[in-house]
């Protein structure tokens, strides 16, 4: 009997502590904080149709169409420099005056032996003529009237040369005053007045007002074509004008011919960005494209949950791209790795960026 009564009061005691300890358990739990609801903030757009263009970048040269280096024929003096560097120029324009003293000086003794040439010819000639009536007459031989006409024909060369060498001198006298062979800028003066300028070394540079850029390519999908736009900092300078046969280090070489003149040094390099397409269609932002395993996908939200809807990117730039769907829902934007997890997020907070 006794140890029915204690069985029965062990029992009472464990239902009565199981008791004490649920209700311990429960009083923790109910002390503890409650979970939060987070709340996340998706930034959403519109599709919006709009023409887009694709470019290609490249490194560009601007050169002057029509470039020289200006150098003397001769070797000389340089007596004057008439124009500074950078200064605009008519063609035709004084550049250089180099000592013609010399050269001077020659020509003047030329003209005093043609005075005296001439006058020998002159007297030949009259003797000439006497020779002749006399030959007529039978009062000299045909021997000495030949020998006073081949005395007559010498003197005439001899003038002639003369006159022939003082032409040659007149002529380098114009090359002594250098003059601009065509419009444009002042390049690098390399000398001074006062210094030797030596026959052929260059003594300054003149490039044409116009002007075209080069620049080298590698032929990909996104080909270069004659007529292509071409921009600099978004302004269009010109197209593309000239594709060139002979490849340059490897790589194919284009010239674009430039709209007006740019304000950039000349041998300079400058980016350019080529045109190489232009869509029009349905756009939308870099970011809101997701990119998978298989295939392109936007997140559209409908019915307060987002959806992914695989797409087919037609054309894009740096920015934006053209897509060969145009929904009308809204489309979330935010890096790859936050759209990708938008249908499994609990509270949306959406705002639509305009």
């Amino acid at each position: 009997m006794n140890k029915k009564y204690t069985l029965i009061t062990i029992a009472v005691i464990i239902i009565v502590s199981g008791g004490l300890f649920l209700k311990s358990q429960k009083e923790i739990v109910d002390s503890l904080p409650v979970a939060k609801v987070y709340t996340y903030n998706v930034s959403t757009t519109k599709a919006k149709t709009k023409i887009l263009s694709e470019n290609r970048n490249f490194l560009a040269q601007l050169l002057a169409s029509d470039s020289a280096m200006v150098a003397s024929k001769f070797t000389a003096l340089i007596k004057e420099i008439h124009v500074k560097e950078s200064m605009l120029v008519k063609k035709g324009k004084l550049l250089i005056s180099l000592d013609d003293s010399e050269l001077r000086s020659k020509i003047s003794s030329l003209k005093k032996l043609e005075q005296a040439l001439n006058a020998d010819a002159s007297n030949a000639k009259t003797s000439l003529q006497r020779n002749s009536k006399l030959l007529e007459a039978g009062a000299i031989s045909q021997e000495k009237y030949d020998n006073s006409n081949a005395l007559y024909l010498n003197k005439l060369s001899a003038l002639a040369n003369s006159k022939n060498s003082t032409a040659q001198l007149y002529d380098q006298l114009t090359y002594l005053n250098i003059k601009a062979p065509f419009s444009g800028r002042i390049g690098t003066i390399s000398a001074d007045a006062g210094s030797l300028a030596i026959a052929g070394k260059p003594i300054l540079s003149i490039n044409s007002a116009d002007q075209k850029l080069i620049f080298s390519y590698v032929e990909t999908s996104q080909s270069i074509l004659k007529g292509q736009k071409v921009f600099v900092d978004g302004k269009e300078i010109g197209v593309i004008g000239t594709l060139y046969d002979d490849a340059k280090n490897s790589l194919l070489v284009a010239e674009v011919k430039i709209l007006k003149p740019i304000n950039y040094r000349n041998k300079g390099f400058l980016n350019i960005d080529v045109q190489v397409s232009q869509m029009s269609g349905c756009s939308v932002p870099l970011n809101a494209i997701l990119h998978k395993s298989d295939g392109t996908y936007i997140m559209t939200y409908k019915e307060d949950h987002f959806e992914s809807l695989k797409v087919d990117i037609l054309l894009q730039n740096s920015e934006e791209a053209i897509l060969n769907v145009c929904p009308t829902y809204l489309i979330a934007t935010a890096s790859e790795a936050k759209l990708a997890l938008l249908p499994t997020r609990g509270k949306l907070n959406i705002t639509e960026e305009k």
